[in-house]
């Protein structure tokens, strides 16, 4: 009697351990199917342009129209600017400056007597003046938190994650003169240039350097140099803060400079995109290269340069190819837009393709992010943290990225 229990006690375990085994290999080929079908879904939606254009649109939703948006209305009788800046899409416009959220409403305002504005926008910091003007105005979390009036006039602002800030100044005894301050308010130091003429400035992440791109137009050609300052040698009146200086070729006309976050200092001239890390000038991008009709160009990205080469496609079709690159390694990505760029603006890692009545938003990794369509022709986009605003006459769309 004994046995025969056993033997169905045996039986029955066989019996549970075949409906477990069975539910596992459920599971497990489920689990390989569904692998499958998602590796072949991307290995289609990343090598056939119809198959990445219906799932963007049908299934990860990342096309907008102008009707499903929320909007800013413009209708002001003064000057309007249009700015984004951290989270917020800001009007400027009768001395005031209006921040909005994402759904369009009205947060904070911050009197700024000012209508015609030059500024720099870095993480929570918008460093703000005048053109022209002697008052510089540094703002954060809807505040401002310092205002300073600076012997000369205001040209041009730069403002690093930190909220250091660097200004150029003309208007004085001086070719250009440089300002630096902290976070603050506090001045650092000045630089002085007699010869030449200071056209872009840039402070380190680490608020260690100041690097400066400067021209000097009184020989026969002309002549770019970027310089790197210490600021702590400079604003202990050491006789020497200059770390070292990049001389360009002749007649390669700089434009502007941008430190990266990965600590190279990137330079953009009117004929290629190079880096400058340990003294050592790499060439990124070249801008005259030959048989290439390359329209727009930028280095104001986190870690990445690139450029926008316009290319025929038969007799009646043109494409837009963004050629993005990485600054700290030779990766380069393409994305290719149907279309000729009226206009490209970028801002962090997103970079917004206007095509007239369409915008594509795409990242530094060449990836769709929001792809937005109208019945108007856009006047110009904005892009600030997740956030971006298609302006128009008498609106501004918000779009969430």
């Amino acid at each position: 009697m004994k046995n025969i229990i056993d033997f169905k006690i045996e039986e029955k375990k066989v019996k549970n351990k075949r409906k477990i085994n069975k539910k596992k290999m459920i599971i497990t080929i489920s689990i390989i199917v569904l692998a499958l079908v998602i590796g072949i879904t991307m290995l289609l939606y990343y090598s056939s342009r119809d198959v990445r254009n219906f799932l963007d649109q049908y299934l990860f939703r990342k096309n907008v129209t102008q009707e499903k948006l929320e909007s800013i209305e413009l209708d002001y009788d003064s000057n309007i600017n249009v700015i984004a800046y951290n989270k917020y899409i800001c009007i400027l416009a009768e001395n005031k400056l209006m921040e909005y959220n994402s759904s369009g409403k009205l947060e904070h305002e911050i009197n700024l007597e000012i209508n015609n504005p030059v500024y720099s926008v870095n993480n929570k910091y918008l460093a703000i003046s005048e053109q022209n003007s002697s008052s510089l105005n540094l703002i954060s979390d809807s505040k401002i938190l310092w205002t300073k009036n600076i012997d000369g006039n205001i040209s041009k602002i730069n403002v690093n994650e930190k909220g250091y800030v660097s200004v150029i100044l003309t208007g004085t005894a001086y070719k250009s003169v440089i300002v630096v301050f902290d976070k603050d308010g506090n001045e650092l130091f000045k630089s002085y240039l007699a010869k030449t003429i200071a056209v872009d400035t840039s402070i380190s992440n680490d608020n260690k350097y100041l690097a400066y791109a400067e021209v000097n137009t009184t020989g026969t050609t002309i002549k770019s140099n970027i310089k790197v300052i210490s600021v702590d040698r400079a604003k202990n009146d050491q006789e020497d803060p200059m770390i070292y200086t990049y001389s360009a070729d002749s007649n390669k006309l700089i434009v502007n400079i941008e430190y990266h976050k990965n600590g190279q200092l990137t330079c953009m001239y009117d004929t290629e995109i190079s880096s400058i890390k340990d003294e050592n000038n790499t060439v990124l991008m070249d801008l005259t290269e030959k048989g290439k009709n390359i329209n727009f160009c930028n280095i104001n990205l986190d870690n990445n340069v690139y450029r926008a080469v316009e290319e025929n496609e038969g007799l009646f079709n043109t494409n837009t190819i963004i050629e993005i690159r990485e600054t700290g390694n030779d990766k380069t990505t393409v994305y290719t837009v149907e279309g000729v760029a009226k206009d490209i603006n970028s801002f962090n890692n997103v970079i917004a393709i206007n095509l007239g009545q369409e915008v594509e938003f795409i990242n530094t990794k060449g990836m769709l992010l929001k792809r937005y369509s109208s019945v108007q022709e856009v006047q110009n986009v904005v892009i600030g943290n997740g956030i971006a605003g298609i302006i128009y006459k008498d609106k501004v769309e918000i779009i969430n990225l």
